[in-house]
């Protein structure tokens, strides 16, 4: 059975073994060992920022501004107050006892009767043939109207032609000029790696010593950094493996000591 040809598609264009920069080399210059050590203070900085952050996020609000007995009962108590005032507006125009009541319906009957009257009429009158002649014409003339208009817009459509072609052609670079912007954001987006977990990838420490730590020769030369950590990393930016945290180990049963025979028969 052959693999398919997408197993054989490199997840990431990272490099398995990438090279360390030139300021963790044995004896690096000056300038490239001041760059590193630059770089590493910028990530301990930003790392500083996140963690204040987080601190002023989760930190209580000031006295101030704490929640008193006073504002709980008052923000509970919003609404309530407005509701109660406005409960006698509805009921105001209720009495109006059986005389009210008596004149409104005669007044919905006649009503009811002069609204009725009109429509039966309307509904017996006939129309009159010179009425519907006119009725015709004036049909005819709203269709032979509306014709004209659309001629005459699909003739001005004609002299529109180079203004709906510039258009079409400004279209068609805005389209292109988008195609070109995603493409170079997936080119950008290959080196970096995705989210394949529930967690995400995690830059290891830059490895890099000070300058009072430098070694004179390899004899003293203090090693730095973990090769198997070093490749777990490796496989989490080629996307390779998702980024995964060290299981907390926690006991299910509780440690029983028990004392062997052989052991208590000791004696010291």
């Amino acid at each position: 059975v052959q693999r398919p040809p997408r197993l054989h598609a490199k997840p990431s264009q990272v490099p398995a073994v990438e090279v360390t920069p030139s300021g963790a080399s044995y004896n690096p210059s000056f300038e490239d060992h001041q760059t590193l050590l630059w770089e590493a203070h910028e990530v301990e900085l930003q790392r500083q920022r996140e963690a204040e952050k987080l601190e002023r996020q989760l930190a209580l609000p000031p006295a101030e501004q704490a929640a008193t007995q006073e504002s709980v009962f008052e923000e509970m108590c919003q609404g309530l107050l407005e509701e109660s005032d406005g409960e006698g507006e509805p009921g105001e125009g209720q009495d109006q006892g059986p005389e009210g009541a008596g004149d409104q319906a005669r007044d919905d009957e006649l009503g009811g009767a002069e609204a009725t009257t009109p429509a039966r009429l309307a509904a017996v009158e006939k129309k009159t043939e010179q009425q519907r002649r006119r009725e015709k014409a004036a049909r005819m003339l709203r269709v032979q109207q509306a014709a004209v208009r659309a001629a005459r817009l699909r003739h001005q459509e004609l002299f529109r032609l180079r203004g709906i072609k510039a258009q079409v052609a400004q279209r068609l670079a805005e389209l292109a000029r988008r195609r070109e912007r995603r493409r170079a954001q997936r080119l950008a987006e290959a080196d970096k790696p995705r989210r394949l977990g529930r967690l995400k990838y995690q830059a290891p420490d830059i490895d890099v010593q000070l300058s009072s730590e430098l070694a004179d020769s390899l004899r003293t030369l203090k090693p730095e950094g973990n090769i198997l950590r070093d490749r777990f990393k490796s496989f989490q930016k080629r996307n390779m493996i998702e980024p995964r945290e060290r299981a907390k180990f926690k006991r299910k049963y509780k440690v029983k000591l028990v004392e062997k025979r052989a052991f208590r028969e000791i004696q010291l």
